[in-house]
């Protein structure tokens, strides 16, 4: 068995290893606090859309909080989650490249390019919490009018609009940094090499090298990056959701850890786990040695 097929193996293996774990410790965990109501102020949606409000203690699953059956709303959860992390890997791929092709650019003027790279990494290291709640306080103060209504953007709940504006934002972060500072550090290296300068003695405008020449050479590190940005944001995506009520599946592990549901918990830490260790997957196979080996 070669080593993409070792690497890929990981993948169902880490599932099953997760499942055994949250099987056998979450259902004793939970009964440890079971005796206690949901968190403060925590209550069922059903008030919300019209229907009979539940007591706190009544909500027994994510069915009963939402008032419909679990597998329909897991579906249209995964959908949500599913479209931010899609989104994040376009804005990485668009925003980062020309970051880090700027940054290898900007290479030998030490401040220009310094700024460049210490500013991803500066965004890298923020959490993904604090990013969502300055990018909602930034949008209520820079839009709050006292002459009118109007909003700038929404800062929380779900919609295909501009609803999706701030959430993707907060999770594109770290995909962005991880893009654009190894599109750098391999770009720069590129345009170091022999054929390169060959390139340019012979005249080739410097968007013909870096489009047709160059790029070809940093697609690996791009795969490796995003996957490697877009496990942060798997990771992030619970508190994120939950702070912009996008009732995608990492709100619904938290909430299923609020009502005590242990299926519904299980069952979305385990997508949650498939989600980061396909993302694991991809950024080690997309790594150069990993594809010289594999060949």
């Amino acid at each position: 068995m070669n080593a993409t097929a070792l690497r890929l193996l990981r993948i169902p293996a880490t599932v099953l290893i997760a499942w055994g774990v949250l099987s056998s410790l979450v259902p004793p965990l939970m009964t440890l606090y079971a005796p206690y109501v949901m968190r403060p102020g925590f209550e069922c949606a059903r008030g919300a859309i019209g229907r009979q409000a539940l007591a706190a203690g009544q909500c027994r699953s994510l069915a009963d909080l939402y008032g419909q059956p679990f597998l329909g709303l897991f579906v249209d959860s995964a959908l949500r989650s599913l479209a931010l992390l899609v989104g994040a890997a376009v804005v990485a791929i668009v925003v980062g490249t020309f970051l880090g092709i700027a940054a290898a650019l900007l290479r030998r003027r030490a401040f220009a390019g310094g700024a460049v790279v210490g500013a991803t990494t500066l965004l890298a290291a923020v959490p993904a919490f604090f990013v969502a709640y300055f990018l909602q306080i930034f949008v209520i103060t820079v839009g709050a009018s006292h002459e009118s209504r109007e909003r700038l953007l929404p800062v929380y709940g779900f919609g295909w609009d501009e609803h999706i504006v701030l959430p993707l934002l907060t999770l594109s972060i770290p995909a962005v940094a991880y893009t654009a500072q190894l599109t750098a550090t391999r770009l720069a290296d590129v345009l170091d090499t022999d054929f390169i300068t060959t390139a340019r003695a012979k005249g080739l405008r410097t968007r013909w090298i870096i489009a047709v020449h160059a790029l070809p050479h940093v697609r690996p590190v791009l795969f490796e990056a995003i996957g490697s940005g877009l496990r942060v944001a798997v990771a992030s995506l619970p508190i994120v959701e939950y702070i912009f009520l996008w009732r995608g599946v990492g709100q619904l592990a938290l909430e299923a850890i609020g009502i005590h549901d242990v299926a519904g918990f299980v069952f979305t830490a385990l997508v949650l786990a498939f989600l980061f260790t396909t993302l694991s997957a991809v950024a080690d196979l997309a790594r150069p040695r990993a594809l010289y080996r594999a060949a």
